[in-house]
């Protein structure tokens, strides 16, 4: 049975942030007016319960390993294994793939990723810890519009070209080939689709499509306004500035996808300045009344409520 689950649901830094103290961040901390705690993105897949696959390596990964249990090494399977298969990278930004380096233990891993991202890790010296013993990592080219298989699972990931470029760190590099920076995911199993997009500088007409295929979308959720961060800190930049369309307004993600007939449409990746965080906000009920869901640690596809 195809499952998909997400081990975390906030934007870098979590929720609450480690080093804010606005009144959103505060109530969480205080366990009042229902804000949830959440940990960093992260997603896994699996077609079998047996085998999974990570969408990213978020920087809370051991957390979050450790917090399911389906994800712990099997009792019997030798004193090192590990139910984890591989992992799929959509992106070189950091919040996706530090949690790699937490995964180096000498442990045998196949990783999926465009050749820019691959090569805009391997030019950090921090990954030569991957490359300690034969084998340890082994990389797996992927290109937008083509389609692979996951390991010898039955699940298909399908990458859509996202708008936007390197991350800041890399940014230096010229890439050359277009639609290798970022990419989408269409995830599929037992008939069953679903698009893993947590960051979405712009909504194309391909990325539409791919949505209009799927029975369940994961969407980039993470500022309600452009200007967001700037209100918070003066000198920050805006939300398209660095690759994310916000929530509101007439250019916004909830206004571009109001016509979007799918069964589960889910909001991933919120910042902690982002008021859909608060049940009792007005923008949160602006977002469920457009048919969105606020994705939460542990959501899963076949789950309906938590």
């Amino acid at each position: 049975m195809f499952q998909f689950k997400m081990l975390g649901t906030a934007a870098g830094g979590g929720f609450p942030q480690w080093n804010c103290s606005c009144a959103q961040c505060a109530r969480c901390r205080a366990g009042v007016d229902g804000l949830v705690p959440r940990l960093q993105l992260q997603a896994a897949v699996s077609d079998d319960n047996e085998r999974w696959f990570l969408l990213n390596a978020s920087p809370d990964l051991r957390v979050q390993l450790e917090a399911n249990a389906a994800l712990w090494p099997r009792l019997g399977g030798g004193l090192r294994n590990t139910p984890i298969a591989g992992v799929v990278l959509t992106c070189a930004d950091l919040d996706q793939v530090l949690g790699l380096l937490l995964l180096r233990e000498f442990q045998p891993l196949v990783v999926y990723a465009t050749a820019l991202v691959r090569e805009t890790l391997e030019a950090n010296s921090f990954f030569r810890m991957m490359h300690r013993v034969p084998e340890q990592l082994r990389w797996v080219e992927i290109r937008a519009g083509e389609g692979f298989q996951l390991g010898e699972s039955g699940i298909k990931c399908t990458p859509v070209v996202l708008a936007g470029g390197l991350p800041f760190y890399a940014r230096e590099k010229e890439t050359g080939v277009a639609g290798q920076a970022s990419v989408g995911l269409v995830v599929e199993a037992d008939g069953r689709r679903v698009a893993y997009t947590p960051s979405v500088p712009e909504i194309s007409e391909e990325l539409r499509a791919a949505y209009a295929s799927c029975e369940a979308v994961l969407v980039d959720g993470t500022f309600w306004s452009d200007a967001e961060l700037t209100r918070t800190q003066a000198g920050t930049p805006s939300a398209r500035a660095i690759g994310h369309v916000p929530l509101s307004g007439a250019d916004g993600t909830l206004a571009l996808l109001a016509g979007l007939d799918v069964e589960r449409k889910v909001l991933v990746h919120i910042n902690n300045t982002n008021p859909i965080l608060d049940p009792e906000s007005a923008e949160r009920r602006a977002a469920v009344e457009a048919g969105w869901e606020i994705g939460v640690d542990g959501w899963e596809l076949n789950q309906r409520a938590l």
